[in-house]
């Protein structure tokens, strides 16, 4: 692995400066055998952007795509790689100049499939928490990336900063297309796959990366655009990983909190009752989906299994 060529992938949309300075950041790395796969989804960027990507042309494996979604700019730059290990990162980070040997290391663990860095969201760490990532059978995910974590395992991936062995990639059937827009949960999605396939997940904090959050681009594009769109797929997306993936006992849960944010949160308290109707519809198609996907494959819920596997460990 401490010669294998690794292959950097940054699936990006409706970014800017932001996407340059990132560019430039992961250009700079330290580990010597690495290829950068840039897989655009963006149809027109200012004159400067594209200015800077030309420059940088030769430098850079860049691809242009017209399909807009997250999984499926995953699952491209996961096909033209040529690397054996696939380090995933958003479009707005600042990465440490070790990334790659810091993912590397952990994915050289015994038992280790796939390996997480972790998000910087502020510089200022909260109070410690044993687990980065953490998900419940019913299907509520704690996410710690703020808190102080050590090294450790973790339930779920951070998909903005995560790496795994591209064969294995495919081995567990790629990235779920069936997740739509913004893509939420898909990270989590793999990661529950992977550890099916009997590996766990590794957490190093010494591998975050800093997540600028900017304010314009990325997902907040399609929400800018059209906001009803934006709910449908985020509830779509809940809906969706909960029917495929867990137990159906634990619906009630599901509706609970599902109904309770649109209905109470949105609809009364944050008055956006324009929200109510296309998150109500993405929850009950996301659903549905979710139990053709869970058909399809005839995968069983195998989450509490996964998480004692890893206990033991």
């Amino acid at each position: 692995m401490i010669h294998s060529l690794w292959s950097v992938i940054v699936p990006t949309y409706q970014r800017e400066q932001v996407l340059c300075d990132t560019i430039a950041y992961l250009l700079d790395l330290s580990y010597p055998h690495y290829e950068l796969i840039v897989v655009d989804q963006t149809p027109l960027h200012e004159p400067e952007t594209e200015q800077f990507l030309q420059q940088i042309s030769l430098r850079i494996r860049y691809i242009r795509i017209q399909q807009v979604g997250m999984c499926h700019a995953r699952n491209v730059g996961l096909e033209a790689a040529k690397g054996d290990y696939l380090l995933y990162v958003d479009d707005d980070i600042i990465p440490p100049k070790d990334l790659i040997e810091l993912h590397m290391r952990n994915l050289m663990k015994p038992r280790i499939g796939a390996a997480t860095g972790g998000i910087y969201i502020e510089q200022k760490k909260l109070p410690p928490q044993p687990k980065a990532c953490m998900l419940l059978p019913h299907g509520r995910l704690y996410q710690h990336w703020a808190h102080e974590i050590t090294s450790g395992l973790t339930d779920s991936l951070a998909g903005g900063n995560m790496s795994m062995a591209r064969q294995l990639a495919i081995d567990v059937g790629l990235f779920d297309e069936g997740y739509i827009g913004r893509a939420n949960w898909e990270e989590t999605d793999i990661s529950l796959r992977i550890q099916r396939h009997g590996y766990q997940l590794a957490y190093d904090p010494a591998a975050a990366v800093v997540h600028l959050g900017h304010p314009t681009g990325g997902s907040r594009a399609s929400q800018d655009v059209d906001d009803g769109r934006y709910f449908y797929e985020s509830h779509y997306n809940n809906a969706y990983f909960f029917a495929k993936n867990l137990q159906q006992r634990y619906l009630p849960w599901l509706l609970k909190r599902e109904l309770g944010w649109i209905l109470i949160k949105q609809g009364i308290l944050q008055r956006h009752p324009e929200r109510t109707i296309p998150s109500l519809q993405g929850l009950w198609h996301g659903y549905w989906a979710g139990l053709r996907k869970r058909s399809e494959f005839k995968e069983k819920p195998l989450l509490k299994q996964g998480q004692d596997e890893h206990r033991n460990g």
